[in-house]
């Protein structure tokens, strides 16, 4: 899934990583840059790494707060809504391809079961 999500994303110059955090953006509107890293399984240097990607991209702007000069808050460019609009569209089109000729019934089975998988994992991590 990743692998095909991955190719699908870079034929449009995006990739797996960059496009979690258009997506939360894209959902969620202008975020401080700390409230990302509490809402993604990314920890605050990879984000930062990740930001200044999308930065130099030019999908999103950061904006120190005025208030706090160590906070940044994150919103989207107009080319960031675009990309994470294609990233939604790929994401769509390779979950369609991967339950092509199940049932309504097996996919619902298939979501509930992967994510009470997930919920297990994150459950049993380490602190």
């Amino acid at each position: 899934f990743n692998r095909e999500v991955d190719a699908r994303l870079r034929a449009h110059g995006l990739s797996l990583a960059s496009i979690g955090p258009l997506l939360l953006l894209n959902w969620k509107g202008p975020m401080l840059q700390r409230d990302m890293v509490r809402a993604s399984a990314v920890k605050q240097p990879a984000m930062v790494a990740l930001l200044d990607k999308l930065e130099s991209l030019h999908l999103i702007e950061r904006e120190t707060l005025a208030s706090d000069k160590r906070a940044a808050s994150v919103r989207l460019t107009d080319a960031g809504r675009d990309a994470a609009a294609i990233g939604r569209t790929v994401l769509l089109d390779v979950n369609a391809a991967g339950v092509a000729g199940f049932s309504d019934a097996e996919a619902a089975t298939l979501v509930a079961l992967l994510t009470r998988l997930v919920a297990n994992l994150e459950s049993a991590a380490p602190k």
